[in-house]
């Protein structure tokens, strides 16, 4: 089911295409880092108290390079659309780490744990992204713009410690693992949607230098390396429940982008034929379709 949904996605952009005579491809660099979950805080065991080093500390959260690839389609000055395929990567670290609820979980491997040693997240993302962009002030050689995105996500992550030697001298595996050699599971799949704000730079009449921002949020609770549960207790019975939060990440993107006034040939008349006599005349305007173009 959601390899059909992304096929018939990228069906549908590509139909459309048949529409626009201005196409545009960009290429770039991106570098994205996660700030925070969104979502309610989990409902703590009674022993996280106890295990927790009372001067725990939250992740250090970087930025972390990746790389975009765009199709983009211009259809008035001011809109444009675009069929993104992404990268993203993500990392954190955390000297002095909290006890969690997923160590208590039946999910926890059955493997010696070190609640003192520091930890390390690494997280990557492939998307495929649907874009849209309003542009500001579409003349000129400086043309600001308003982006909106919706799309798909297929996370995979791995919780580990951060010091290697450590690593090698207890033989201790790795503490999560989604979709990794380390894992079983494959990468899980989640929307991703956002916003954000960007420039484009005229070099030439056919180059430009794309800069822009983005806000995101992806439904997945494992962007951080640590699945979320919730502690429930009922009728005497305790219970670790999954709950799934989303990761708020921000997202920086440069790159190039080149102009391509294409004809598809849909709006000329097929060679050899003549003319039914209708006699037309007035200018064609880049913007207007195909099929009220004269």
């Amino acid at each position: 089911m959601n390899r059909k949904l992304i096929l018939s996605l990228i069906i549908v952009f590509l139909s459309v295409n048949a529409f626009s005579q201005v196409l545009k491809y960009r290429v770039g660099a991106n570098y994205g880092k996660f700030n925070n979950e969104v979502g309610p805080e989990e409902i703590e065991h009674p022993l996280i108290g106890v295990l927790s080093n009372p001067n725990s500390t939250d992740f250090t959260h970087a930025f972390e390079p990746g790389f975009e690839a765009e199709l983009m389609m211009l259809w008035t000055p001011n809109i444009e659309t675009g069929l993104e395929f992404e990268y993203t990567g993500f990392s954190g670290t955390n000297d002095i780490p909290p006890y969690r609820n997923y160590y208590f979980s039946q999910d926890f491997p059955d493997m010696e744990f070190y609640t003192t040693e520091p930890l390390k997240y690494t997280t990557s993302s492939m998307n495929i992204m649907l874009n849209f962009r309003y542009y500001i002030a579409p003349d000129g050689g400086i043309r600001p713009f308003f982006k909106a995105s919706a799309g798909l996500s297929m996370v995979a992550t791995e919780l580990n410690y951060a010091d290697d030697a450590f690593i090698v001298e207890h033989n201790a595996s790795v503490i999560y693992a989604l979709g990794t050699s380390n894992s079983r599971d494959p990468r899980e799949l989640a929307l991703n949607y956002g916003a954000g704000l960007g420039i484009d730079f005229k070099l030439s009449d056919k180059l430009s230098f794309y800069i822009d921002g983005t806000a995101s949020v992806i439904n997945s609770d494992k962007v951080d390396g640590i699945p979320n549960y919730n502690y429930i207790e009922n009728d005497g019975q305790e219970m670790l429940n999954p709950v799934g939060n989303k990761a708020f990440i921000t997202q920086v993107s440069v790159g190039l982008v080149f102009t391509s006034n294409t004809d598809l040939g849909l709006n000329k008349n097929s060679g050899g034929k003549k003319s039914s006599g209708v006699k037309r005349s007035g200018h064609t305007s880049q913007w207007r379709p195909f099929y009220r173009q004269k």
